[in-house]
């Protein structure tokens, strides 16, 4: 396993030739989960561990790690406001996602970190949250949802890595707002909502039984 130092050392921002010279911000909003230090580490170094198969590859760096469950895309003020709203409405119990399995997007050549079975709770999630923000008016991507943390890109064929299995205890989501100048892309946090406890999710239903 390679050294903070080195590992770190591995994903490289965009190279200057990339980056456009004159644009204007552009900003995406998304909601998602965002890993916590410990985990985002762990995916770093599993990461390091799926061969990038050339020079021209590029290692995402681990502070942009995140598993996207809603893209919305440019919104205007009172769009953002419905976002929060829609977010707001969304009442889960906390769940564990165990990460498992090495990925490939042929069509982006993005190599990435998932699951091999989403758990149910993860896809209740995506389901509830879609239909808020349906029901508010806000527009969301078509198709089938893959789970996902993209950690490597330009790939012309599929990447392997050795066995693993990383737990991600997931108790909150967030939106973000993804700004991009220039080549470089920067994200800040908009709203973030906690996922209830599993105890209190038991007592509520036990409570609605009864009522």
């Amino acid at each position: 396993m390679p050294k903070a130092a080195e590992q770190l050392a591995l994903f490289a921002d965009l190279p200057p030739a990339a980056r456009l010279r004159k644009s204007a911000v552009r900003a995406r909003f998304f909601f998602a989960l965002w890993p916590g230090d410990w985990l985002r580490s762990q995916l770093a170094q599993t990461a390091t561990s799926i061969p990038p198969g050339s020079a021209r590859v590029l290692r995402i760096r681990p502070e942009r790690y995140h598993l996207t469950l809603a893209f919305l895309g440019p919104l205007q003020s009172q769009q953002i406001e419905s976002a929060q709203k829609a977010a707001s409405a969304v009442r889960l119990a906390a769940f564990r996602l165990q990460l498992d399995r090495v990925g490939f997007f042929s069509n982006s050549g993005i190599a990435w970190i998932g699951a091999e079975t989403p758990p149910p709770e993860l896809m209740r999630l995506k389901a509830e949250l879609d239909r808020e923000l349906l029901h508010l008016g806000l527009p969301i991507e078509r198709g089938i949802f893959q789970p996902h943390v993209s950690c490597l890109r330009g790939l012309d064929t599929a990447a392997d890595a050795p066995a693993f299995s990383l737990t991600w205890p997931v108790d909150e989501f967030v939106l973000m707002r993804s700004s991009s100048r220039e080549g470089i892309t920067t994200y800040k946090r908009i709203g973030r909502w906690k996922l209830t406890s599993r105890a209190a999710s038991d007592a509520s239903a036990l409570k609605l039984a009864f009522a």
